[in-house]
């Protein structure tokens, strides 16, 4: 009944644009626990790079310092190293490093497919058909290959997969870079021709988990990456035209070429198992990375939203289908495009909740990461180096007072009222903290360095302050011309 209620709605004008709702759908949405939840967001004619700690979209946590291109889509984000992955509207590979602000874009190539897997090796296919990885240290690999390649999936060992199209066959490959020889290969037997079969490998190429997946005409595929072995081979029965996995990789969702619903595809069973009827052939999937709702691109500006939960439509919202959105919050909300506005709209009664004014002229981006967030306090004793610049020659009289002072400082802590420590780098080497610390200077200050240890590994911070409050410490990060964040707390 729900299906063809929504069915037609998407024929008759009159019809209202959303589902009935159970009681309390409209209740506010929560943030699931993990992580902070971090909203970056850029111009998409290029610029500097924001991020928020969502919901709050107004306070500024970190700027970068150089200057992001215009983004066509995300790749990957590395917690880690804290490296985020993208490929540019001119089709250049563009490395940003959310910790240092630094944006390094190669435009050595025209890049047809890039795949990462932690933000810091971007691995391309070009243009000219090579293939070519771009490393932060440099040292950059290039590849000919001799079997056909037209989808890429980066692994977190160093290796990389390949997939092409070869006649009426699919070949998925291995090379391990900086070596040129293929060391795996796996071949299916498809059928048809092998330019339909290249549009539907590019077209549906993905990866969850120890798994990467596409789709080959008819045929929905999948590939163990331990051992290069045959995972599934579903026959649809139906060209595929797109395939998004929820995040376990439980379950693959699976468009069909002019067919008005979603097929699923059930790991450990093998098959399909189920049906999502839709108001409407989907055009392109787009997963929640938390798993809740998938999105399907309708018609037009029509964009239907599907609970995983009971594999029904909710509705439909009204945005336009771009690179980064519609995008699911973490709260569930989606963001949609409304002009030049982003619109949020509830997770489950799709009502406005908010709007973001010129938010649409931006470029969007969510990531769950812990790395703005300031180390607990009284973990230790921070170290100062001599590269500190102090606030006045007074600071020179007498070191002990200086650390006594420290030390009163450190046990009236949790007493005092909050203050705000402005953080302009967290490296793992002291003469890049040094190096970093020496091209700033606000107020006659330079910033001290500080030290502490994450799992036996020693972390360089370089910090300005405490300040009393946020805003003195934002004006002191704007005032630098760098990349910062603000954390409550002293350093």
């Amino acid at each position: 009944m729900t299906a063809l209620v929504l069915l037609a709605c998407g024929v008759a004008s009159g019809c209202a644009d959303r589902s009935s709702r159970p009681p309390g759908a409209d209740a506010t949405p929560s943030i699931p626990g993990g992580p902070d939840p971090i909203v970056l967001r850029v111009s998409r004619d290029g610029g500097v790079m924001s991020a928020t700690r969502y919901p709050d979209l107004e306070s500024t946590l970190w700027r970068s310092s150089a200057r992001v291109p215009a983004l066509a889509r995300i790749i990957a984000f590395g917690a880690e190293d804290g490296y985020l992955a993208a490929v540019d509207t001119s089709g250049a590979p563009v490395r940003i490093d959310i910790r240092l602000g630094t944006v390094t874009t190669s435009r050595d190539d025209t890049v047809a497919v890039a795949s990462s897997a932690d933000g810091g090796a971007i691995y391309a296919l070009t243009t000219h058909g090579e293939i070519t990885r771009y490393t932060p240290s440099g040292g950059d690999w290039r590849f000919t290959p001799t079997l056909p390649a037209h989808a890429l999936y980066a692994q977190t060992d160093g290796s990389l997969i390949v997939a092409g199209a070869k006649g009426d066959r699919a070949i998925v490959w291995r090379v391990r870079p900086p070596g040129q020889d293929v060391t795996d290969s796996l071949s299916f037997d498809i059928g048809g021709n092998e330019a339909t079969l290249r549009k539907s490998l590019v077209a549906t190429a993905g990866a969850v988990g120890d798994r990467v997946f596409f789709g080959g005409n008819e045929e929905v595929i999948a590939v163990r990456t331990r051992d290069l072995a045959k995972a599934l081979e579903v026959d649809i029965g139906d060209p595929v035209t797109a395939i998004t996995a929820t995040p376990s990789g439980d379950r693959l969702f699976v468009a069909i070429e002019n067919e008005e619903l979603l097929r699923v595809v059930d790991r450990f069973e093998e098959g399909v198992k189920g049906k999502i009827t839709l108001p409407g052939v989907p055009r392109a999937l787009r997963m929640d990375p938390l798993g809740r709702v998938l999105l399907a691109r309708g018609g037009a500006d029509s964009v239907y939203v599907i609970s995983l939960g009971s594999d029904a439509v909710i509705g439909i919202v009204r945005s336009a289908w771009r690179g980064d959105l519609p995008l699911v919050l973490p709260d569930g909300a989606i963001a949609t495009t409304r002009g030049e506005d982003v619109v949020l709209a509830h997770p489950t009664s799709l009502k406005d909740m908010r709007t973001v004014v010129g938010g649409a002229r931006q470029f969007w981006y969510t990531l769950r990461w812990n790395g703005f967030r300031p180390r607990a306090s009284g973990l230790d004793q921070p170290v100062q180096f001599r590269t500190s610049a102090p606030r006045d020659s007074m600071d020179y009289a007498d070191s002990a007072a200086a650390r006594d002072l420290a030390r009163d400082s450190t046990r009236r802590d949790t007493a005092t009222t909050s203050s705000f420590t402005v953080s302009f780098a967290a490296v793992l080497d002291e003469q890049q903290a040094r190096q970093v610390a020496s091209r700033i200077r606000v107020d006659g200050e330079t910033p001290r360095i500080t030290t502490s240890d994450r799992a036996g590994t020693t972390l360089y911070r370089v910090v300005l302050g405490p300040y009393p409050t946020r805003a003195d410490a934002d004006r002191i990060g704007k005032a630098s011309g760098q990349s910062y964040w603000i954390f409550e707390g002293a350093p």
